[in-house]
C-alpha cells in the first residue's frame, strides 16, 4: 500500500503512528482479548480510556480546573444549535461575527433554537468576500450581550484572528477552534466555552469537545432533554449513553501523540513553518497564485489561494492528485485551491506541495 499526501479540510489526516495503534487496539485493546470497538462503556477498560482522553486533553491544553471537559456526539453544527439553547435565555442577545460559511450557519442554526432571543451580527463578512477577519473598530460589541461567538479559524477562505474580538462587557467569549484546537495556546481566563469537532486535529468525526467553564453550566436558561444540556453531559462524566467510545479512543492516542511530539508550543511552531513556505511559494510565483485573504489575517491552518481562471484552478488540483497530492480543491462556496494543515499534516507533505507549485507556475505560468 502507498499513502498519498493528504490536504483534505477533515476529515483530514491522522499521523501514521496513531493510525498503527488504532489498528492493533480494534483487535485487542491493551491486552484485554476485546478490541476498542466492542468494549462497554461501563467497564473498566473503557473508564482507563476516558480518563486517559479526559487527562491527555487537559495537560496537552493547559485547561485549568476552573473548565470541564466534555465529550459529545456530533459535530461543531450540532453546538451551533446547543450553544445558544444552554446559554442564551429568551429575549437575550449574543454577537456572531461573520467571518466565513461556518459563522454562517451557526447564526441560522442559533435563529433556529432560540427564536425568542436576539442574535446579532456586527461584521457581515459577506460584504467583502470574507477576505479578513474584523478589527475591534468594524465589530462593535452589542451592550448587554449573553456572549460573543466566534471561529478563531476559518478553513474556506483561509482566515484566522490572531487575537480574540473584543465582547461586550460581563459577556462571554465563546470560540469554535474546530479547525486549530491545540495548535497554538489558549487563554482560558479569557474564554467562558472553546468547542471543537474531531475530524482535524482530534482524530474521527461524530464528536466534538467542549470546554466550558463550569460557572456557566449552572446558568442553562430552560430545561432541556438531558442529550441537549451541557451540565447533562458534564454530571453524567460524558456517559448520559453510550458515547462515541472509539472517538475518544482516538482523541486520547491522538492527544499522546501531540505531547509526545512537544505540545501546542511545537504544534505552533510546525503551523507556523508550513503556512511560511506555503506563503514563500505563492509569493515568488508573480502573481499566478493569489490567496484569498489579505496578509494581515491569513491562516497558518489553511492556505486558500486561486490561479488565473477556474479551468487552471481544476488542472492543478487534478495533476496534484496524479502526483500523490489529494485534497486541494477548494470549498464549493469559495473554489480555488485549499491546502489544509492540521497538526498532523508532515513536513514532506509540505515540501512535496511547494515543489508541485513551483513546477505548474513554471509550465503553465
Amino acid at each position: 500500500m502507498t499513502r498519498i499526501w493528504n490536504f483534505s479540510a477533515g476529515p483530514a489526516a491522522m499521523p501514521e503512528p496513531v493510525l498503527r495503534e488504532l489498528g492493533d487496539d480494534l483487535l485487542d485493546l491493551e491486552g484485554t482479548g476485546i478490541g476498542i470497538l466492542e468494549h462497554s462503556h461501563r467497564q473498566p477498560p473503557f473508564d482507563r480510556v476516558l480518563s486517559g482522553a479526559l487527562d491527555s486533553c487537559r495537560r496537552l491544553g493547559g485547561i485549568p480546573d476552573s473548565h470541564d471537559i466534555l465529550f459529545v456526539p456530533g459535530g461543531a453544527t450540532v453546538q451551533f444549535a446547543l450553544l445558544p439553547l444552554n446559554l442564551l435565555p429568551d429575549g437575550g442577545v449574543a454577537d456572531y461575527p461573520d467571518t466565513d460559511v461556518w459563522t454562517a450557519k451557526a447564526i441560522v442554526e442559533g435563529r433556529d433554537a432560540v427564536p425568542a432571543a436576539q442574535i446579532v451580527v456586527p461584521f457581515e463578512g459577506k460584504r467583502c468576500a470574507y477576505d479578513h477577519v474584523p478589527s475591534d473598530a468594524e465589530c462593535p460589541p452589542t451592550a448587554g450581550a449573553a456572549y460573543l461567538h466566534y471561529c478563531s479559524n476559518n478553513t474556506v477562505h483561509g482566515t484566522q484572528y490572531h487575537r480574540p474580538p473584543r465582547c461586550a462587557e460581563g459577556a462571554v467569549l465563546i470560540n469554535d477552534a474546530s479547525s486549530e484546537i491545540f495548535s497554538r495556546p489558549v487563554d482560558w481566563s479569557a474564554h467562558g466555552m472553546v468547542y471543537a469537532s474531531g475530524q482535524k486535529n482530534l482524530g474521527v468525526a461524530g464528536m466534538s469537545v467542549i470546554i466550558v467553564r463550569r460557572d456557566l453550566l449552572e446558568r442553562a436558561p430552560r430545561r432541556l432533554p438531558s442529550m441537549f444540556s451541557y451540565a447533562a453531559h458534564a454530571k453524567a462524566g460524558s456517559r448520559i449513553n453510550t458515547p462515541p467510545t472509539f472517538a475518544i479512543h482516538t482523541l486520547w492516542r491522538m492527544c499522546q501523540w501531540m505531547i509526545g511530539e512537544g505540545g501546542v508550543a511545537e504544534m505552533e511552531r510546525r503551523a507556523q513553518t508550513r503556512a511560511r513556505m506555503v506563503q514563500e511559494a505563492i509569493d515568488a510565483s508573480g502573481g499566478f497564485y493569489r490567496f484569498l485573504a489579505q496578509s494581515a489575517c491569513r491562516s497558518v491552518i489553511n492556505a486558500s489561494f486561486r490561479l488565473p481562471t477556474a479551468q487552471l484552478d481544476e488542472r492543478f488540483w487534478k495533476d496534484a492528485a496524479m502526483e500523490g497530492i489529494d485534497g486541494l480543491a477548494g470549498h464549493r462556496e469559495a473554489g480555488g485551491i485549499r491546502a489544509s494543515m492540521y497538526n498532523s499534516c508532515p513536513l514532506p507533505a509540505v515540501e512535496a506541495l511547494v515543489a508541485f507549485m513551483r513546477e505548474f507556475n513554471r509550465t503553465k505560468g
